[in-house]
């Protein structure tokens, strides 16, 4: 019996954990529901206001199959997601999330995307620092883009605000002043296209507000389908 009662003390000291007779199995603590951060997100708002609601497909779709490209391939095949938006003057303005190849599904001829496109727009207005702070709060919020992830944001436009009152339209471009740089703060990078002349000036200096440097912006004044894209560190 007092071999019995030994061989079952012996049998419970090893089980306790402070023993050491059992390995304590150690487990890497992370959030449950922890978004997987995307390796690259590129962001096109496209201004349907003017000349670009009559042809769209003719001038801009090309570049957005350009730019999608161009960004995937130096994305090296990385988990990438598409965000497309609209700049004019509709309530919604971002339309679209989702991969590469989700969107060529979605819209597989400039016909069908500029169908949709002037669907959810207001060509005769074109709140432009309304609709990029939208966009780019987006961005901001979204869970899976973070520091770690190549970002950019591609402006389709030729950037004039529609909005007639001074006061109001000075109120909503510094809102999106603050937005910018928040968005360059997490490594956001900028492209803005088809840039009308006389706000070439000021949109410059808005970059340079927000704290963008030589090389996280590009800013042109002309559509092609191999446009430039800031280069990634």
């Amino acid at each position: 019996m007092k071999d019995q009662h030994s061989y079952a003390a012996w049998m419970l000291a090893c089980l306790l954990p402070v023993t050491g007779c059992v390995k304590k199995t150690e487990s890497v603590q992370r959030p449950m529901f922890e978004a997987r951060s995307l390796d690259a997100c590129l962001v096109i708002a496209v201004d349907l206001s003017g000349s670009f609601a009559k042809d769209f497909g003719a001038r801009a779709y090309p570049m957005v199959l350009g730019l999608m490209e161009s960004f995937t391939d130096q994305s090296m095949g990385g988990d990438c997601k598409i965000v497309l938006s609209q700049m004019s003057g509709h309530d919604q303005v971002v339309l679209f999330a989702g991969s590469p190849e989700e969107l060529r599904h979605r819209f597989g001829s400039p016909d069908v995307m500029a169908d949709f496109l002037q669907a959810h727009s207001k060509p005769n207005r074109s709140p432009v620092y309304v609709a990029t702070r939208e966009t780019i709060d987006y961005v901001n919020a979204m869970p899976d883009v973070t520091e770690r992830t190549r970002t950019v944001t591609v402006l389709l436009s030729d950037l004039v605000d529609s909005e007639s009152h001074q006061r109001t339209r000075s109120r909503e471009g510094f809102r999106m002043l603050d937005s910018l740089t928040r968005y360059r703060e997490s490594g956001g990078n900028l492209a803005l296209y088809y840039v009308a002349q006389a706000e070439v000036g000021r949109w410059n200096e808005i970059i340079e507000r927000a704290g963008f440097q030589p090389g996280q912006f590009v800013i042109n004044n002309e559509l092609n389908s191999n446009p430039d894209l800031p280069s990634f560190h």
